[in-house]
């Protein structure tokens, strides 16, 4: 006669798997790795109290790096020669309390 083997459902591991499943999945979907959230802008950031001192103009919205660069440079000049970054698709990052941006160009 055939003895039938009874096999227990393995919960505890299905659970794990499906919990890893759940957080992994979280992850992925909130991490903001590129998502390209628009069109691709530069912005103008004028450091008129130094590099280093943190504090700088920003102004948004230029269609091109020429454009960016012409108007950093206008800046630059009234503010005596300061220094001037580029940046595109930039966005405010509140872990780091400042904007972090795809690009960042400075070609005199």
């Amino acid at each position: 006669m055939a003895h039938l083997i009874k096999m227990k459902f393995p919960v505890v591991p299905v659970f794990i798997l499906i919990l890893f499943t759940c957080v992994v999945s979280a992850i992925w979907f909130i991490s903001p790795s590129d998502k390209n959230t628009g069109p691709k802008t530069w912005s103008a950031f004028i450091y008129n109290h130094g590099y280093d001192s943190g504090k700088y103009k920003k102004t948004d919205n230029f269609d091109s790096y020429e454009t960016c660069r012409d108007f950093a440079r206008e800046q630059s000049a009234f503010y005596d020669d300061v220094p001037w970054e580029c940046g595109s698709m930039c966005q405010f990052d509140t872990r780091k309390q400042g904007f972090q941006c795809k690009e960042m160009k400075n070609e005199r």
